[in-house]
């Protein structure tokens, strides 16, 4: 039997780790607007001292997370990835979002040295963590036979042109996709006009400007205290969180990790609970995110410390206890 344990959501908490905006002074200037989106929750908040511009702004902005629904989406079978995942073909145009996108992917590939890998999808759902149901754990034959076509390497792209050398290759972008997202809505909101904002998508965060004349302070939950933030300060920064400790199941009473190795097909065994990554754009957040799940967590700390403008938050276990780690110069974000 399969048994797909999820912990108990706290009433503030937004996916894996809590992101939250906390306002240094009276909100009464901010614009909220909220919504759903790419199977989660939208929040935009702008800090304003005169009337907007725009009465549609909204419309605005869900018409483009409509269209980037429309090209990640791995749920719409009529968006572009679900199209070319499903095609016969080997060779495709594709647009110029998803030429980023995965360009972007496949940068993060190699600098991971595979560990990051937008082919992984139909191990993650062989092992029972994907939209089919399973009861039994996999047997090492269907592993196996599955790795056949798993590998980043099977992606070649030129221009806005790709070319799938395993035309059972699976294309799935949405440890990525999130965080382009909210890059391409605080684009919009700059074009607009707007210059002090935060756009926050199911846990993402970007923060431009200042809030009342002050950063942008997001909180997240302290590991060590359930009753506490850590509180950061962000302005042009964004920040993306990936996390273990509510995804996982079990084959006869063992316990699996959802984050599964590209390389052996098998679910990793790490002591990585969560993972934070400041970052100036929050795609790049979202996928070192994810990454850092995938590393012992000394590794994950030698990659931030030498990555440009980037650091982390990481919160392990040792011996039974929540222990923090973090990159040399994460505490200039702390409040």
């Amino acid at each position: 039997m399969i048994l797909v344990a999820k912990f108990k959501k706290k009433l503030y908490i937004s996916l894996f780790l809590l992101i939250l905006p906390l306002f240094n002074s009276c909100s009464k200037n901010n614009l909220d607007l909220n919504g759903f989106t790419m199977g989660t929750s939208y929040s935009i908040k702008i800090n304003h001292n005169k009337f907007f511009k725009d009465s549609k702004l909204k419309s605005k902005i869900e018409n483009e997370l409509n269209y980037i629904s429309s090209v990640f989406s791995t749920y719409d079978n009529k968006s572009e990835l679900s199209l070319i995942n499903n095609s016969n073909k080997n060779s495709f145009t594709i647009s110029d979002d998803m030429m980023i996108v995965l360009e972007k992917s496949l940068y993060y590939s190699n600098i991971s040295d595979g560990m990051y890998d937008p082919t992984v999808f139909p191990l993650v759902d062989l092992w029972g963590f994907g939209p089919t149901l399973k009861s039994d754990k996999p047997k090492n034959d269907s592993i196996f036979k599955v790795l056949n076509y798993v590998s980043y390497k099977n992606i070649e792209f030129s221009d806005n042109k790709i070319n799938l050398k395993n035309k059972n290759t699976i294309i799935d972008l949405s440890s990525i996709a999130k965080g382009y997202a909210v890059d391409k809505v605080a684009d919009l909101l700059l074009n607009e006009g707007y210059d002090n904002f935060m756009v926050e998508i199911g846990g993402e965060v970007k923060c431009i400007g200042r809030n009342h004349g002050a950063e942008w302070i997001i909180g997240i939950t302290n590991p060590l205290d359930d009753f506490s933030l850590i509180k950061t300060n962000l302005s042009n920064l964004s920040m993306a969180t990936s996390g273990s400790y509510n995804n996982y199941t079990y084959y006869n009473g063992v316990k699996y990790s959802h984050i599964i190795n590209p390389k052996t097909g098998f679910p990793l065994e790490n002591n990585i609970i969560s993972a934070t990554v400041v970052a100036q754009d929050c795609i790049d957040a979202d996928a070192l995110a994810t990454i850092l799940m995938l590393f012992p967590y000394q590794k994950g700390l030698d990659l931030i410390n030498k990555t440009n403008n980037v650091e982390c938050y990481l919160i392990l276990e040792e011996e039974g206890k929540k222990v923090i780690k973090q990159s040399a110069g994460f505490n200039k974000y702390l409040f």
